[in-house]
């Protein structure tokens, strides 16, 4: 769930390198919930601003929305982002 996510990205913070790198990569939106058995949390530039305020010591270096490549997916869009520790 998105409200375990900050306490996620504390543990990566802590097994990073100083000035370490870290790529993450979720479908672009805002749902979070059940979809087809498993469990999603969407995110886009102001949830994972929100995420990074409540999480510890990351910039964002760069952000870029993808499209899914996979065959009848093209309008699913994916939110990739490379962030770095502080």
């Amino acid at each position: 769930p998105y409200e375990e996510l900050p306490a996620i990205l504390d543990k990566l913070h802590t097994a990073l390198k100083a000035k370490g790198y870290l790529y993450l990569s979720a479908k672009y939106g805002t749902f979070s919930g059940q979809r087809n058995g498993r469990y999603f949390t969407d995110l886009d530039e102001a949830r994972l601003e929100d995420l990074l305020q409540k999480a510890k010591g990351f910039r964002i270096v760069e952000t870029h929305i993808t499209a899914d490549v996979r065959p009848g997916r093209e309008d699913e869009k994916w939110l990739n982002a490379i962030l770095q520790k502080l």
